[in-house]
């Protein structure tokens, strides 16, 4: 080894392990194997969680699926209840943004509530285990007022369209929960079917039914 790269790798070591990592390459190798550790232990827990249950999946369980040692996850969570807030925080952001991409304010209030549901519908087949995951415990004891209470809050966007549709005239006397339950019950049980393999028709013919189905259901003239 030459005196320059005997001085380069005694300079590179006496530094912490994250800068060391970005003078190697300008890449911290560490954080990005860690991000990859918390997204495995995430993924087996939403595995897991949505087919077994809360109380029925040990942590060892989880970590024995994302194929970790069985202590790594609490470097990352401090419970079994943060890891499960995360999971359940991480979801609902996902189908916030499902929701706000599919909000055209330059539409009729109408297609903008037609799309959402088509959007949203269209994620849910795309990820199935958190659509069951996000079915399973919107209403579980398991999951935090705080997490709960941010995750609705993330989807407010349905609640303007509604009372926007109200405004307009458009909804046949339908009040606020059961303008919600049309649009997100019929959509578990569809996810349902599919992960089943008992879906009939192609995913978009049954995404324009369940549209259509929604708004004859909801409107005041469909």
């Amino acid at each position: 080894m030459s005196d320059c790269s005997l001085l380069y790798a005694q300079s590179t070591t006496a530094l912490p392990d994250g800068l060391r990592g970005m003078v190697n390459g300008g890449i911290d190798v560490s954080r990005h194997l860690s991000e990859e550790k918390r997204t495995a232990l995430m993924e087996a827990a939403i595995d897991l969680f949505s087919t077994q249950g809360f109380h029925a999946t040990p942590t060892q369980q989880i970590s024995k699926r994302a194929g970790v040692s069985a202590g790594t996850l609490f470097r990352y969570f401090s419970t079994k209840e943060e890891l499960i807030d995360s999971l359940y925080t991480s979801v609902t952001a996902a189908l916030t943004d499902a929701v706000n991409e599919a909000i055209r304010p330059e539409i009729p209030v109408e297609e903008q509530i037609k799309n959402v549901k088509r959007e949203v519908l269209y994620w849910m087949f795309e990820n199935p285990k958190k659509t069951l995951f996000f079915e399973q415990f919107s209403s579980s004891p398991s999951i935090t007022q705080r997490a709960r209470g941010e995750g609705m809050l993330r989807i407010s966007a349905l609640d303007e369209l509604y009372h926007k549709a109200v405004s307009c005239g458009l909804l046949a006397g339908i009040n606020r929960e059961v303008f919600l339950a049309n649009f997100w019950y019929p959509n578990f049980m569809l996810i349902h079917l599919h992960a089943f393999g008992a879906l009939q028709g192609s995913i978009e013919e049954t995404t324009e039914q369940a549209v259509t189905s929604m708004w004859c259901g909801l409107a005041k003239n469909p």
